[in-house]
């Protein structure tokens, strides 16, 4: 691993965390305001795009700009502290059965 590599990852991961949190909290408040229920519409989104850009960074890029994009980016677009916000809205939205359940709910890896 060389430090090119790692400031790449850094910078991708400054990009893709404000961009999560941009696009599940409008996509998530739209969607509440039409009637969709607290379904995380905007974690879906997050996920879906990421999922893509990923698979798509790691058969036409190499060296930094993968891990800038990939790992950096996309890692922190979808990353688990998505999950770990969202129950902690629904807890905050006294919904403590619904957080519990998702809580508990096992994960793949």
């Amino acid at each position: 691993m060389t430090w090119s590599l790692v400031l790449a990852v850094a910078l991708g991961g400054a990009i893709g965390a404000p961009t999560r949190y941009l696009i599940d909290s409008r996509i998530s408040h739209a969607a509440q305001q039409r009637g969709y229920g607290f379904f995380p519409w905007g974690l879906l989104v997050v996920n879906v795009i990421g999922s893509f850009v990923i698979g798509i960074a790691y058969v036409s890029l190499e060296g930094p700009m993968r891990a800038l994009l990939a790992t950096g980016a996309c890692g922190a677009l979808t990353t688990y502290s998505s999950y770990a916000l969202f129950v902690n809205r629904v807890w905050s939205e006294k919904r403590s059965t619904v957080a519990v359940i998702i809580a508990l709910t096992p994960q793949e890896n």
